[in-house]
């Protein structure tokens, strides 16, 4: 079941609605069709995918996390998209339980600043609200999350994204 939140270009949502076909017609499902997309849409040959999603974010503070975030952050030092700043929080903050623990810039002054999170894509949120509560006891906050899929089971008014999987 897919629902589209906003529309990606139309070679990004080809590519996506292609990368998302072969991954269901190789029979994976649940965690592991996440898992699979994930690693799809990373892939730096989908660079026009992720360009997408944060076009328009140029007078915004961004915030990403992990593989993803590393190759945003990449595509941003290329000069690819521009923003007012772009800080990338350690990964695996679920899956070793580790919660934030460093980012990058070290540099970077993450105070009093409001935040749009992307990543490539939402399961539980887990990773978000980490940032947000870490940010929230320093004056930040997330303000909204852009990520490509949303496998979400419920609707988040602060997440827009290219396509969600539950109604």
């Amino acid at each position: 079941i897919f629902e589209r939140f906003y529309n990606p270009p139309r070679e990004v949502d080809d590519k996506l609605k292609k990368i998302i076909a072969d991954i269901i017609s190789s029979g994976k499902k649940g965690r592991d069709f996440f898992d699979a997309l994930d690693s799809s849409i990373k892939d730096i040959t989908n660079k026009d995918m992720i360009l997408a999603l944060v076009r328009g974010n140029k007078n915004e503070w961004v915030a990403t996390s992990g593989g993803f975030g590393d190759t945003l952050y990449k595509l941003w030092e290329n000069g690819e998209f521009e923003c007012k700043g772009i800080v990338v929080f350690n990964g695996k903050m679920l899956t070793k339980k580790l919660g934030v623990k460093h980012w990058y810039p070290i540099d970077f002054d993450l105070n009093n600043k409001d935040f749009v999170y992307v990543d490539d894509s939402l399961f539980s949120g887990s990773t978000s609200n980490k940032i947000d509560t870490f940010l929230r006891e320093i004056g930040s906050k997330i303000k909204s999350i852009s990520v490509i899929y949303d496998g979400s089971k419920e609707k988040n008014k602060m997440v827009r994204s290219f396509f969600r999987y539950y109604k």
